[in-house]
């Protein structure tokens, strides 16, 4: 992923402040095409911007995040597969 980004934020434990699991389900409409899903959560305090971006590709979603918030936003569909990778950073 390109770009200028954020370290990432981390609790005083050391912990990550940002997780991301992907999570996919079919169309009610018609089951062939999957929604794929990240859901995004912050386990911190402050306010963090996310990018979540299909792996190696510039196709991407700004998710921005409260303090111990978290939210499922569709990143993108596909015909039949279940299976997607992605990668995220957090921004400035």
């Amino acid at each position: 992923m390109e770009g200028t980004f954020a370290p990432n934020h981390t609790t005083v434990d050391g912990k990550l402040c940002i997780s991301v699991n992907p999570l996919t389900h079919p169309q009610a409409n018609n089951p062939k095409i999957i929604e794929q899903i990240v859901l995004v959560q912050n386990i911190c305090g402050q306010s963090i911007r996310v990018r979540v971006c299909y792996a190696g590709s510039s196709d991407c979603i700004v998710v921005p995040l409260e303090g111990y918030q978290k939210l499922q936003r569709l990143l993108g569909i596909a015909a039949g597969s279940t299976n997607f990778q992605f990668e995220y950073r957090e921004l400035y």
